[in-house]
């Protein structure tokens, strides 16, 4: 496994075709015990972003290929921290969007009153992983990304640019969050968290970010939740049906047009 790991930790980025060099020792790397060890606990690691690898390794004779092209579950599975300010427009259904996609990191974040002093966003989308209730934020001891991710979410309520924005929080990485309820407890977390199943632990972390919005002038109907896997095209389709109704049921109220 040694030879393994320093061969990957010499060649850092690798560039060009994959060679059946890399793919021999890939696979390796993948069958010892203390690899796959490390692999069940990485949504418990901080700072683990090969969420994939398995995907890849699956599929790696596929993707070796110099004429393979990528399909649409292999883009989904790309992973690209988001830096600075991108913008993308596009029709869905009968709508256009205009999004600006700005990274969560606390850099980035003062890019945020940009967006909302200059384009006065008609809805706010936030990210935030269902996984990383224990999760350990490096920069600050004693703090788990949740934390962080439950402070960053008052911030974005209590801004007042947003105070007639609609706000979906996308609670992310269901499927995981399935499986590692079973083998890691909220309530050690959580101390107050009295639930046993799956579903009352979604529910719990819900109510933790919907409780933000109490001392805010956001009301209720206004925020809006959705469990997703933003791997699964088919529900994700859903979703964005289902925030393109809020969008527009919300706009409709604010100018005195309930449906």
């Amino acid at each position: 496994m040694k030879k393994n790991a320093k061969f990957f930790k010499d060649v850092m980025n690798i560039e060009g075709p994959i060679s059946d060099e890399v793919i021999q020792f890939a696979r390796e790397l993948w069958t010892d015990d203390v690899i796959v060890q490390v692999w069940e606990k990485r949504d418990s690691l901080p700072n683990f972003t090969i969420i994939n690898f398995d995907y890849l390794l699956k599929n790696i004779d596929r993707l070796a290929q110099q004429d393979a092209i990528a399909t649409n579950d292999d883009i989904v599975r790309c992973r690209q921290r988001t830096t600075g300010l991108s913008e993308v427009e596009f029709a869905f259904g009968k709508h256009y969007f205009h999004l600006f996609d700005v990274g969560g990191q606390k850099p980035e974040r003062r890019k945020w009153d940009v967006i909302a002093n200059t384009h006065k966003p008609t809805a706010v989308l936030f990210f935030t992983s269902l996984v990383d209730f224990d999760i350990p934020l490096m920069s600050e001891e004693g703090k788990s990304r949740m934390d962080e991710s439950l402070e960053v979410w008052d911030d974005v309520l209590k801004k007042e640019e947003f105070e007639n924005t609609t706000i979906i929080l996308f609670l992310n990485k269901s499927d995981l969050f399935e499986d590692k309820i079973e083998r890691v407890k909220l309530s050690d977390t959580f101390k107050d968290y009295k639930g046993t199943d799956h579903q009352s632990a979604l529910d719990f972390i819900k109510q933790l970010f919907l409780n933000k919005s109490q001392d805010t002038k956001h009301r209720m109907e206004s925020l809006h939740v959705h469990n997703t896997c933003a791997i699964d095209t088919n529900v994700m389709q859903v979703v964005f049906e289902s925030v393109t109704e809020e969008i527009f049921k919300q706009r409709l109220a604010l100018a005195g047009l309930d449906l």
